[in-house]
C-alpha cells in the first residue's frame, strides 16, 4: 500500500497500486445505544461483540448486537452471518414442548374454523397431541371446506387413521386442492370433472401417491355419505404410480460398534433407549409409547410385550437377563421420578443441545417422545457422533435417525445367520417378503461367505453340478461338520469331500462315498482325486490278475466315478 493524499477529515487514505483499491487509515464507528425494551436500564450497543456468548452453530465467540425487532434482541456471529433470536415464540408447540402438562381439550364446535380434534376423539395416543389442532381458516372456497370440515369429523370418529399425522395429511391434501380450486374460479362439486383431476395432476411432475389416495378417499366419502355427487371414476387406479421402496440402509458395523463402544458417556435413561429400542428392533413410536408393565416374566425366561401402532396389536420376544435388567432399571428410574403418576417407560426432557455433548443438561419432563426431530435420542446420538468423530465406511461423519435402529436389529440378525422366518416373527411382520424386500440388507461380507459355500460344493458324484440350496441347513452354516477326510486302510479307499445328508440321516454306502449321489466334490480336492481314482485303477489291474472279480468290480465303479467328477473339475477350472 501507497500514501495517497491526506482528506478533508485529516485521515490519511491509502491505496493500492495493483487494484487500485484505497482506504483510510480508520473507519467511521457506528456504534448505537438500544435500551431493552423489557430490562429498563439495561442498555445494549450495536455492532459490539460479546464475548461471553458462543454461536450455536459454529461455536465462534464472535458474537454482535443487531438490533430490537418485534420485542426480540437479535444477534450475529460474525463468523458464520448466523442470526439468533434471545427468546422463542409463545406458540402453541413451544409451550407443549417445555410445559409438564398437555394443553386443555378445547370444546368442540363445528362453525368454528379452528378445531381441537382430541374433543371429536378422545382416544388419540397421547403422541400426537403437538398435532391436535386442525386450521379451516385458509381454506376457500367456503362451500368446499364445510364438505373437508365433515370430513376430518368422520376420520376421527370413525378412528380411520390411527395418528393425527395421517389426518393432518389428508387436510394438508384437500387445502392444496381447494386453492387450486379457488383459482381456476370452480364453484359447484358438479364442476370437478375427470378432466379437472387430468388438469391438476399433471401440474406436478411426479404423482404423490399419498395425497392422491387422500383425495379418493374425500371423493369416495363423501359420495357414499350423500354429502356430494362426483363421477365416479374421477380417480382411477391406473393414476396411482408405481412405488418402489428402496433397499435398507442400515448402521454399518463400524457405525454401530463405535456408538455403542461409548454408550457409557450418555446420560443413563437415553442409554437404555438405544439398548431396548435396538434389541427388540422397535420402531420409534412403539418405543415412545413403551408401557412400564411391558416386562412379563414366565419360570426363568423373560419377554417383553408392547402395543404397536402402527398395526395396533401386541407383540412380543423373548429377551435375555441383561436387556430384563435394563428395563427394571428404567422402570425404577421413572418411579423415582414421577411415582405412579406416569404410566410409560420412557418420558421426553428439556435441556437436549443439539450442537454440544458436554451441554446437556437433561430435564425429565411428563411428556411422550415426540416422532419430530426433537426426539432425545436421536438428538444425543447425534451430539455424541460429533463429540467422538464417528466416522462411516466412507469416511464421513456418521448419520443417524431413530428409525434406522430397527433395519440395523433385523439386519444383524440376518446376517447371524438366522432364518429369514425367524427374522420376520421378530419384527412382527406378516409377510417374509416385508421382511427380506425393506429390512433385511445383504451386505458385501454375507455375498462373499455364502460364495464361499457355494463354490465349495460343486458336483456330486455324477459328476453333474450340485445346486447349493439343495444341500441341508447345517452344511451352509457349518460345512466342517459334513466333511470328509478319511484314509485308506487295506482295500479301502480314501475318502475327501463332503456329505450332503442331513446329520440326523442314516447312511448305508459307508465308504463308498464316490459312488453316493449325496457325495460332494470340492476343487481344492483336485488334486487327491486323481491320484486315488490312479491308486483304485492300480487295484483294480491287480484284482484282475488275481482273478478278483468282486475287488475289480467295487475299484471299477469308484474310478468310474472319479472320472466323471475329475473331469467335470476340470472343465471349471
Amino acid at each position: 500500500m501507497r500514501v495517497w493524499y491526506i482528506g478533508n477529515s485529516e485521515k490519511t487514505r491509502f491505496f493500492c497500486a495493483s487494484c487500485n483499491y484505497s482506504c483510510p487509515e480508520s473507519c467511521n464507528i457506528h456504534i448505537k445505544a438500544v435500551e431493552d425494551i423489557l430490562n429498563p436500564g439495561v442498555i445494549w450497543y450495536t455492532d459490539y461483540r460479546y464475548q461471553e456468548f458462543i454461536c450455536p452453530k459454529c461455536k465462534a465467540q464472535d458474537i454482535s448486537f443487531c438490533c430490537i425487532a418485534r420485542g426480540k434482541k437479535i444477534f450475529r456471529c460474525r463468523t458464520c452471518n448466523k442470526k439468533e433470536q434471545d427468546c422463542l415464540d409463545l406458540t402453541s408447540k413451544n409451550l407443549g414442548r417445555y410445559s409438564q402438562t398437555d394443553a386443555a381439550v378445547i370444546t368442540f364446535d363445528f362453525n368454528n374454523d379452528k378445531w381441537d380434534l382430541r374433543s371429536i376423539n378422545p382416544n388419540f395416543d397421547r403422541q400426537d397431541v403437538p398435532r391436535r389442532t386442525a386450521n379451516f381458516s385458509n381454506i376457500e372456497p367456503d362451500w368446499f371446506k364445510q364438505n373437508v370440515k365433515k370430513y376430518i369429523e368422520y376420520l376421527c370418529q370413525a378412528n380411520k387413521s390411527n395418528s393425527l399425522k395421517t389426518i393432518q395429511g389428508h387436510l394438508s391434501t384437500l387445502r392444496i386442492f381447494a386453492r387450486y380450486l379457488n383459482n381456476n374460479n370452480i364453484q359447484e362439486f358438479s364442476e370437478i370433472t375427470r378432466s379437472l383431476m387430468l388438469n391438476y395432476l399433471a401440474q406436478d411432475e411426479k404423482v404423490n401417491k399419498s395425497k392422491l389416495g387422500a383425495l379418493g378417499s374425500f371423493f369416495e366419502t363423501g359420495s357414499v355419505r350423500g354429502w356430494f355427487i362426483v363421477e365416479k371414476d374421477i380417480i382411477r387406479d391406473d393414476d396411482y404410480p408405481k412405488q418402489r421402496r428402496g433397499n435398507p440402509d442400515p448402521l454399518s458395523d463400524i457405525v454401530r460398534e463405535k456408538i455403542e463402544q461409548n454408550l457409557h458417556k450418555l446420560p443413563e435413561p437415553i442409554a437404555r433407549m438405544w439398548i431396548i429400542c435396538f434389541f427388540a428392533a422397535m420402531r420409534p413410536s412403539e418405543l415412545a409409547l413403551l408401557k412400564k408393565d411391558c416386562l412379563v416374566q414366565e419360570g426363568q425366561h423373560w419377554k417383553v410385550v408392547w402395543q404397536r401402532k402402527k398395526s395396533n396389536d401386541y407383540h412380543e420376544i423373548p429377551i435375555s437377563r441383561t436387556i430384563a435388567k435394563v428395563i427394571q432399571e428404567q422402570t425404577e428410574y421413572i418411579k423415582t421420578i414421577f411415582g405412579e403418576d406416569w404410566e410409560y417407560l420412557f418420558c421426553h426432557y428439556q435441556g437436549l443441545s443439539k450442537i454440544d455433548f458436554s451441554r446437556l443438561n437433561l430435564k425429565p419432563v411428563k411428556k411422550v417422545i415426540t416422532s419430530s426431530s426433537y426426539n432425545p435420542l436421536r438428538i444425543v446420538i447425534d451430539c455424541l457422533i460429533k463429540s467422538e468423530n464417528i466416522l462411516d465406511e466412507n469416511g464421513k461423519l456418521a448419520k443417524f435417525t431413530t428409525k434406522i435402529l430397527r433395519t440395523t436389529r433385523l439386519t444383524q440378525l440376518f446376517e447371524q445367520g438366522h432364518d429369514l422366518a425367524v427374522v420376520s416373527a421378530w419384527a412382527g411382520h406378516k409377510h417374509w417378503a416385508i421382511t427380506s424386500t425393506y429390512y433385511t440388507e445383504v451386505s458385501c461380507e454375507l455375498i462373499e461367505r455364502e460364495a464361499g459355500h457355494i463354490q465349495r460344493a460343486l458336483v456330486n458324484a455324477e459328476g453333474h453340478r450340485l445346486p447349493y440350496e439343495s444341500l441341508p441347513k447345517s452344511f451352509w452354516e457349518k460345512p466342517q461338520s459334513h466333511k470328509l477326510e478319511l484314509s485308506g486302510t487295506h482295500i479301502n479307499t480314501p475318502i475327501y469331500g463332503y456329505c450332503g445328508l442331513d446329520l440326523d440321516q442314516d447312511c448305508d454306502k459307508f465308504r463308498a462315498c464316490y459312488t453316493c449321489q449325496s457325495f460332494v466334490a470340492v476343487p481344492e480336492k483336485l488334486s487327491q482325486y486323481i491320484k486315488v481314482r490312479d491308486e483304485l485303477r492300480s487295484k483294480e489291474a491287480k484284482a484282475l490278475a488275481n482273478g478278483q472279480d468282486v475287488l475289480v468290480e467295487q475299484f471299477s465303479k469308484q474310478a468310474d466315478q472319479l472320472d466323471k467328477i475329475i473331469a467335470s473339475l476340470q472343465e471349471a477350472a
